[in-house]
């Protein structure tokens, strides 16, 4: 790695904090609900996964109020094709797993010891997305992040497309987006809008990744890190 650093973008949801294993868990539970009540878990992955999840995604946005409504439909279109009748006790225990994952998660051990060393280096802005800003904002609070930046350098996007990334290149006045750096852990929604946008990007591995997120990369001149901290060590020797 070489080159100047001018700016660097940082994720939140499963790249300072560990956001994942609630969402893991409550699908698990809810595919678990579902099994009982008759349907297969190839069945009721596949519905969650590819019909319904993406209809509710477009309507609440990537914030966990979503999953509520999500788990309560996919049930719901899983009894109308199966003739059913309709259980509201089902029903509403799907709903209240989907309301499990709210809530700010912890974050990683030393995740918020790099970010501040990394403001302390460079230019540094967090850039998380989510359909409720207001909801993000404070598990960005509760979490510690305004105690290492700014409330300025919070950017908070409904979704993370090229196009969002580049509004946030100009919010904060970049001219070359070469000597810009998106960190996160999501090749979707961090790493392939940031090399369309001709900026740079550091992958952040992670164990179990969501399937949304496992997405071919857009460019090969991006770098891995098996954690956030490693990033920022990788980062900091710019």
């Amino acid at each position: 790695m070489s080159g100047r650093v001018d700016f660097v973008f940082v994720d939140f949801d499963d790249t300072i904090v560990d956001t994942s294993p609630r969402f893991t868990g409550a699908r698990r539970r809810l595919f678990e609900v579902l099994a009982q009540a008759g349907f297969t878990a190839e069945e009721a992955e596949r519905l969650h996964h590819d019909e319904i999840d993406p209809i509710m995604r477009a309507q609440y946005g990537f914030g966990p109020h979503r999953l509520e409504h999500a788990f309560r439909e996919t049930y719901e279109r899983l009894r109308q094709r199966a003739g059913h009748a309709m259980d509201h006790g089902i029903a509403e225990s799907c709903a209240a797993l989907g309301r499990t994952v709210a809530g700010t998660p912890p974050a990683f051990e030393g995740a918020l010891d790099a970010l501040r060393r990394l403001a302390n280096v460079h230019p540094t802005a967090l850039y998380t997305q989510s359909g409720d800003a207001d909801y993000q904002m404070a598990c960005v609070r509760e979490a510690g992040i305004l105690d290492v930046l700014p409330a300025t350098h919070i950017r908070i996007a409904a979704h993370k497309g090229v196009e969002d990334f580049r509004a946030a290149i100009d919010a904060f006045g970049i001219s070359e987006p070469e000597r810009v750096w998106m960190v996160g852990n999501s090749m979707r929604c961090d790493v392939n809008p940031a090399l369309e946008a001709g900026a740079n990007a550091i992958l952040v591995e992670t164990a179990d990744p969501w399937h949304y997120d496992v997405v071919a990369p857009a460019g090969s001149h991006y770098h891995t890190a098996p954690s956030f901290a490693a990033a920022v060590d990788m980062l900091v020797k710019l």
